[in-house]
């Protein structure tokens, strides 16, 4: 991306803070069903909710994982119904994902310009797969990479399930096991993960046996027409 007129490489969004100003953006955007997202205090108001506050190490990690989102590329693919698949380049932001430097005596309601723009591409995928989350799960996980990403791919997959799925461990750790080589030193931090996501998503009906897990179809954290639906 561009910064003061040059070329600049950022690497890809990680950990726990690019998660919750992503969940944010996509959170704003399902309910209002638009691809303009209010930024400054509807975003700090929100980050209070989930137990964020503002100021130090996590302003600046805010900031950082800000920039990476803005270059940011994605790709999505998809299956055609003749069988044939298909794939778009696309975007998280378009423009407008700029985190102002509070230090520097920023009006402290507003964190960011006012507004955002989603990348059309992403915000359609948004609203054509909107995924139920509920917001205290959010906050309980707020510090949790790996268990917020589970707690997303349960509320997703469990209740679009028509019977119970068998999920091997191999297939789990290409999903999940970035930066894990073995399955066998991946497994146990999963299944720590996964009881942390579990006991934020009651409900969510799954089985962890030798060969991997066993998704059961389960209520949704959320009915859909609530508030809270992300994707």
């Amino acid at each position: 991306m561009k910064v003061n007129g040059q070329t600049k490489l950022w690497g890809v969004p990680f950990g726990a803070r690019a998660r919750m100003i992503l969940l944010y953006l996509q959170t704003a955007a399902v309910r209002t069903g638009s691809r303009e997202v209010e930024l400054g205090r509807s975003m700090r108001d929100w980050m209070g909710r989930m137990g964020i506050a503002w100021g130090g190490e996590t302003a600046k990690a805010m900031r950082e994982q800000a920039t990476r989102i803005s270059a940011c590329s994605l790709k999505f693919f998809w299956e055609e119904e003749r069988g044939s698949s298909a794939w778009s380049a696309g975007r998280i932001v378009n423009s407008g994902l700029q985190l102002h430097d509070m230090s520097a005596g920023d009006d402290q309601g507003k964190l960011w310009e006012d507004r955002v723009v989603l990348d059309q591409t992403f915000f359609d995928a948004l609203r054509d797969h909107p995924v139920p989350l509920l917001e205290t799960a959010i906050r309980k996980l707020r510090d949790r990479s790996l268990s917020l990403d589970i707690y997303v791919w349960l509320a997703w997959r469990l209740h679009n399930l028509e019977r119970q799925t068998p999920i091997r461990w191999a297939a789990v750790h290409q999903q999940f096991g970035a930066g894990f080589k073995e399955v066998r030193h991946f497994r146990p931090r999963f299944v720590q993960a996964l009881d942390a996501a579990l006991a934020a998503y009651p409900d969510a009906r799954v089985v962890v046996d030798e060969r991997g897990l066993v998704l059961h179809p389960s209520r949704p954290p959320i009915a859909p027409r609530i508030s809270g639906i992300l994707s």
